[in-house]
């Protein structure tokens, strides 16, 4: 019988052609006692064979017939979830949101209510350009830096109350209104007909008056979401997605069942979030992953099969589709969130999008950030502690010294020191000096072996809980 170790210490790893003497054994902990005894294994075995299910010491059933016949066997090291079980939160239907007084948010709100304060806005401005014409004006929350600031208790980006105004008072402001009015008319066409469209779309329908600059028109969706107190997708205008999903998750969208654990290649998030539920997962965790290189390694290697989890990638930069996406999981399966990024500043702003959110969508942080989300790694000293050669480390530029500097000064990195540890590693003022002034991809790990971030890094780190 060929067994193969596929998720052990580096020196186990190896196929090697083994007699067992199973004798009268025939349940799945009996044999795998055996097999411990007779390979001198010294971590809890799961026996595996393509086709059929993984069987772990828990086990008391038969082993199904033909088990060791024709074939190879794989045996992998039984991991622990205890340390991730920890972090489990309840569900969203048993969470109530707070936030501090005078904080403005928006909600999710479906396309008829939608239309009915799109209606009572515009009911609202003709009244008031009727009576007193010189104040009418459509209110909008500030986006201004003063008016946007982070939030301890929450640990969120949020907006503030203050509030701007769009009014007729000479040409340039009628330009703008015009323009405003232009997107309040195309978005009730698109509630009115049950339809999505992207923010190119609508840019197209009417390009000339919009001065031929699709910066215009996105930050007037922005701004009619914002007046109206609802989502960006509550509008159905979504932003281009690019993320993925792969794991222990089964959802309906628009009515048709998703199975997340077939395929290779992931599941594409839809932008239309409003066309997702039932939501159902036995997973033990959601894993957030920055490079699409390391998730489709992962989605290969199935990691999720033996390793209960959710693998959700947005390809770098994290679009909104995917932080709804995310924060939806996390919320309504009340799964703890890790995340694997690059050691570098650019990392650890994607980290920090995904966790607290952006300025310049702070109304809609509650709808998106994730903030106990944890920074599994890469951190720079894992490439010390896995003895990963140090060829691979990238010295850090004046510009990623400068960005450093200005992260440590804000306040979301005040408030998680072990992050603002890491920064000053990079910056060169704490740790060992061989990475000092040193920033490090995912695929520095790759050089120990193409599988070792699957079956040893992420193993050993989250069985021992070494987050931050």
């Amino acid at each position: 019988m060929k067994v193969s170790f596929e998720n052990c210490r580096e020196s186990d790893r190896a196929e090697r052609i083994v007699e067992v003497n199973l004798g009268s054994e025939r349940t799945g902990s009996g044999i795998l006692r055996r097999l411990e005894e007779t390979l001198n294994l010294d971590f809890e075995p799961i026996l595996w064979r393509e086709g059929i299910d993984p069987i772990t010491m828990k086990h008391t059933r038969p082993v199904p017939r033909g088990f060791f016949k024709n074939g190879s066997i794989r045996i992998l090291r039984k991991l622990h979830v205890e340390r991730v079980q920890e972090l489990k939160t309840p569900s969203l239907s048993t969470l109530k949101r707070e936030f501090p007084f005078g904080v403005f948010s928006v909600d999710d709100m479906p396309p008829d209510q939608v239309q009915r304060k799109l209606a009572e806005s515009v009911a609202a401005f003709l009244m008031e350009a009727l009576e007193k014409p010189e104040l009418a004006s459509f209110k909008i929350p500030s986006r201004t830096n003063d008016n946007i600031g982070y939030d301890e208790k929450s640990r969120m980006v949020l907006i503030g109350n203050l509030q701007m105004s769009r009014a007729f008072r000479d040409l340039a402001s009628y330009k703008t209104v015009e323009r405003f009015s232009e997107v309040m008319r195309l978005v009730d066409d698109k509630l009115r007909r049950r339809i999505h469209v992207t923010k190119r779309d609508l840019y197209y329908e009417n390009v000339k008056l919009f001065n031929k600059s699709q910066g215009t028109s996105d930050a007037l969706i922005e701004d009619l979401g914002a007046m109206l107190g609802v989502t960006r997708n509550s509008l159905n205008i979504n932003a281009s997605a690019k993320g993925k999903v792969i794991g222990r998750l089964q959802f309906k969208e628009r009515g048709d069942p998703i199975d997340c654990t077939k395929g290779v290649g992931g599941h594409s998030i839809t932008p239309a979030d409003d066309l997702v539920d039932n939501l159902e997962s036995d997973a033990e965790f959601l894993l957030v992953i920055e490079k699409d290189a390391l998730f489709q390694r992962l989605a290969e290697d199935r990691f999720f099969e033996f390793y209960p989890s959710i693998l959700v990638t947005a390809s770098g930069q994290p679009d909104m589709a995917t932080r709804r996406f995310v924060k939806r999981l996390k919320e309504e399966l009340g799964l703890p969130c890790l995340a694997i990024m690059d050691a570098d500043l650019y990392g650890l702003e994607i980290l920090r999008v995904f966790s607290v959110g952006s300025k310049s969508l702070g109304f809609e942080t509650a709808e998106m950030a994730v903030p106990d989300i944890k920074w599994l790694g890469v951190r720079l000293s894992d490439v010390l502690d896995y003895n990963i050669p140090r060829d691979g480390l990238l010295d850090m530029t004046l510009a990623d010294l400068r960005r450093g500097e200005l992260m440590l000064r804000e306040e979301f990195i005040k408030a998680r020191p072990k992050w603002a540890e890491e920064i000053n590693i990079m910056l060169g003022k704490e740790g060992e000096t061989a990475i000092q002034k040193k920033k490090a991809e995912i695929q520095i790990l790759n050089s120990k072996d193409a599988q070792f971030i699957t079956f040893n890094y992420l193993p050993d780190k989250i069985s021992a809980g070494q987050w931050i």
